[in-house]
């Protein structure tokens, strides 16, 4: 959370860039593999962010960001041109069902949302020190972790599915161009 705002002003501010739809670089804690996301705030809850992530103009994805990985928010008149960009391309469009039916509530009734969409979804997560990747089909949802039916970058599945535990989250993306093309080419 931003260092000079209490916990409600932040929220508030949040709310405030929803509303109006302005672009922002959300800046994540020290301890993130990630140090900052650009894009324009969907959605809010007390545990999760939802943003749709933007790359060189395009929009790249939903990235669901823990709340508590959220250091600070920016949006000054860089992020102001930005978004004038965007308006003027026609990007400024978000797909309102997916974000009325993506659930924030808590990790498992994110993914069992993500999965009831029918999305693969890509996780980074840390355990012991360690950044893990994982993208695939969602397999298994309970109160504590989600399993992935993760494959390669040959587009083959691993014999394993990792099993990833929701304290260890980092980030989660879904309805990407990576997940939505790779999951055509995938071999059994």
């Amino acid at each position: 959370m931003a260092k000079d705002l209490s916990e409600k002003e932040f929220k508030k501010l949040i709310q405030k860039h929803i509303a109006k739809s302005n672009y922002v670089k959300i800046y994540l804690t020290e301890d993130s593999p990630e140090g900052y996301v650009f894009g324009f705030i969907l959605n809010v809850s007390d545990d999760f962010l939802m943003i749709q992530e933007t790359y060189d103009f395009t929009l790249s994805g939903i990235k669901i960001i823990p709340y508590k990985r959220i250091s600070s928010i920016r949006h000054n008149r860089f992020d102001t041109i930005s978004k004038n960009i965007f308006s003027e391309e026609g990007l400024v469009k978000f797909n309102q069902k997916i974000i009325d039916n993506t659930s924030l509530k808590n990790g498992e009734s994110l993914f069992k949302s993500i999965k009831k969409q029918n999305f693969h979804c890509i996780v980074d997560s840390t355990k012991k020190n360690k950044d893990l990747f994982s993208i695939g089909e969602i397999l298994d949802v309970n109160e504590k972790s989600v399993t992935i039916k993760n494959y390669d970058p040959s587009g083959k599945f691993n014999k394993k599915s990792p099993k990833i535990s929701f304290k260890n989250l980092e980030f989660i993306t879904f309805n990407d161009n990576y997940s939505l093309t790779f999951r055509k080419y995938l071999k059994e």
